[in-house]
């Protein structure tokens, strides 16, 4: 029986085992230097990401990409950046036109993913990446349909012909839970996206008394987080 660790090890980092949100991957993207001038932000819902694509590069040219009855969509103020409408699956881009789509908490709501990864990694273009995040324990929200295990959704995103790069843990999945369950206590849960969550953090102690391995760590927040982050690329050239 495989392990988890043999079957990610490959995009499981060994620099630092901090938890992080899809933010990480935007702010790495647009720090590099190859950071796109255009960006889909895929499930846009409000629209809040493009003020963080702008915070770096004022004249990115941001496109908000939704369906037309995603209740977060539906919050937006009317004006601003460009927003289109869609099937949930057939995205209105060229093929290999797109170098940076972004998705923050979004392919647990997609009713396909396979489709919808494909595709992705049909607008992309080559050497194109998607980032973002999504949910392996956390419960219904929102017409929530799935929870990806880190495994499942590199077996979906390698099916649309894309590669996982690099995958990191978020909070961990008690807290988010409990989250859900003291529906009341919501604001308190919510200094955990910004700091480590309870259980990664006895995860780091965990690591500290045995000298573990930083990829170790990072292995054994994924196991148990809530939501995990990915950057995923399309290769520039065919497989």
């Amino acid at each position: 029986m495989s392990t988890l660790w043999e079957l990610m090890h490959d995009c499981i980092p060994d620099d630092h085992a901090r938890q992080v949100t899809s933010r990480y991957y935007l702010d790495e993207a647009m720090r590099g230097p190859r950071a796109p001038d255009r960006v889909v932000d895929l499930g846009c819902g409000r629209g809040a990401s493009a003020a963080l694509f702008r915070s770096h590069d004022p004249r990115v040219r941001w496109v908000g990409l939704d369906i037309r009855d995603s209740p977060e969509a539906a919050q937006r103020t009317p004006g601003g950046d460009a927003v289109v409408y869609f099937d949930g699956v057939n995205m209105p881009f060229r093929s290999d036109a797109v170098p940076l789509v972004y998705s923050h908490q979004v392919f647990e709501h997609v009713a396909r993913p396979r489709e919808l990864l494909a595709e992705v990694g049909r607008v992309l273009r080559p050497g194109g990446l998607l980032i973002g995040s999504t949910s392996q324990f956390e419960p219904y929200h929102s017409f929530s349909l799935w929870n990806y295990t880190p495994y499942g959704f590199r077996v979906l995103v390698e099916e649309a012909g894309l590669t996982l790069e690099e995958i990191r843990p978020s909070l961990d999945g008690v807290t988010l839970i409990m989250r859900s369950y003291h529906d009341s206590r919501k604001r308190e849960y919510g200094r955990f996206w910004q700091r480590e969550s309870p259980l990664n953090t006895e995860i780091d102690a965990w690591a500290r008394t045995g000298d573990r391995r930083t990829a170790l760590v990072n292995l054994r927040k994924l196991m148990f987080c809530g939501q995990f982050a990915f950057r995923v690329t399309k290769p520039a050239t065919p497989p």
